[in-house]
């Protein structure tokens, strides 16, 4: 009785945990949103369209991967996401860099829009 007991504590325990986590990260994905969205506008204000670009020796368009990066450069304008380079030093660092990422994914994908959409007004 005394094992089934352990195990349900053990087991309600985690789920609360599990929660806690996910509640969590809900809040640091909304925030991250909010940043996003005030940089877009920012930019927007001062007609800077550029997208983030990783530094290294194989540099990268988070969010959009499979775009070339000579075509973006040529459309919309890059610029570096800083602390992006081919070394990471701890997981602090590796931390920093994947919310960086996500940040300046999340970025991209939104600022392509807005240039796509902007180009093809000019275009008009």
């Amino acid at each position: 009785m005394r094992v089934l007991l352990l195990l349900w504590v053990w087991f309600v325990g985690g789920c609360i945990a599990e929660q806690r986590k996910m509640d969590s990260t809900d809040t640091v994905q909304k925030e991250m949103n909010n940043d996003v969205d005030e940089a877009i506008n920012r930019a927007v204000k001062q007609q800077d369209y550029r997208l983030y670009l990783t530094q290294g020796r194989r540099p990268v368009l988070p969010g959009l991967e499979q775009t070339s990066v000579e075509m973006i450069k040529g459309r919309c304008g890059t610029k570096y996401l800083s602390e992006t380079g081919d070394v990471i030093r701890g997981e602090d660092a590796k931390r920093a860099r994947i919310s960086r990422y996500n940040f300046a994914k999340a970025y991209n994908v939104q600022m392509y829009e807005v240039c796509k959409k902007l180009q093809k007004d000019n275009e008009l």
